[in-house]
């Protein structure tokens, strides 16, 4: 789950790889299990950033707000089934409650997202709709994730772009390889990044929305080399961790060596 999500119908989403010298140290890492409480509240200094509201035990609601006014800037809200899953997601704007998106996801007899479909608005006006396929490896992980512009089952759908992924047998996702497709429909590779993981719980996991690529253990570093361009973006990411191995705080360094920390509140 992000830290901040905003609203923006992007195709191009940037993925990740992990290093291979890192191999050993994720396959060693723990599959973590929530015990007393959950993530309640991130926060950059003293200033609120996101809070999660809970039906029971199934998430319900996120909220983001601005770091410096604390106002409310949009939340999600999240319809599920009888079993749990994430039939719908509904994204609003803070003060106005004005729909920004919706996302409906479909699932197979064996329980896998199979698709999800994308709709955005501007006002009360609908500006661009779109959907994703995926597919599963032997061990129903998520291998591929493929964006359609348009309606499905109208004949309207076009594919726009791919994602490609591998995982590790821990569940840590250690590729994202995405492909656009050119005007000649071809694929061309846009983006490759690579990532790697500490060997704790990642709060956010169990939490993920459906059809996200979300690994077990903390992100300790991200390098994205986008191909065309022959740049490369670097991220690393530092924790503390409380007795049972949950983080307290994240430090985030982007590219151009700024650093900014994140405190992590959890329910009891």
């Amino acid at each position: 789950m992000n830290l901040r999500n905003k609203f923006m119908p992007a195709l191009l989403m940037l993925g990740v790889v992990a290093f291979s010298s890192c191999e050993k140290q994720e396959n060693d890492s723990i599959q973590p299990e929530l015990e007393q409480g959950v993530i309640s509240h991130i926060m950059a200094d003293s200033a609120e950033v996101t809070s999660y509201n809970f039906a029971g035990k199934q998430l319900s609601q996120v909220n983001h707000y601005d770091v410096e006014t604390g106002n409310l800037e949009s939340f999600e809200k999240y319809e599920r089934d009888a079993k749990g899953r994430v039939l719908k997601s509904s994204t609003y704007a803070g003060s106005s409650k004005t729909l920004l998106s919706e996302q409906g996801f479909t699932y197979n007899t064996s329980g896998q997202l199979t698709k999800s479909s994308m709709a955005y608005y501007s006002g009360s006006k609908l500006e661009y709709t779109a959907y994703a396929t995926y597919e599963y490896n032997t061990d129903n992980k998520l291998e591929k994730k493929s964006i359609f512009e348009g309606k499905d089952g109208e004949g309207e759908g076009k594919l726009k772009s791919y994602t490609r992924f591998e995982v590790l047998p821990n569940g840590n996702y250690i590729q994202e390889k995405q492909y656009v497709i050119d005007d000649k429909s071809e694929a061309k590779l846009f983006s490759t990044t690579t990532n790697s993981y500490d060997s704790s719980v990642n709060p956010f996991h169990t939490l993920a929305e459906p059809g996200a690529a979300s690994s077990p253990n903390n992100l300790v570093a991200s390098s994205t080399v986008v191909h065309n361009s022959k740049k490369t973006y670097k991220y690393s990411y530092t924790y503390t961790y409380d007795e049972r191995g949950y983080p307290l705080t994240q430090t985030v360094e982007s590219p151009n060596g700024k650093s900014e920390t994140f405190k992590y509140l959890y329910s009891n």
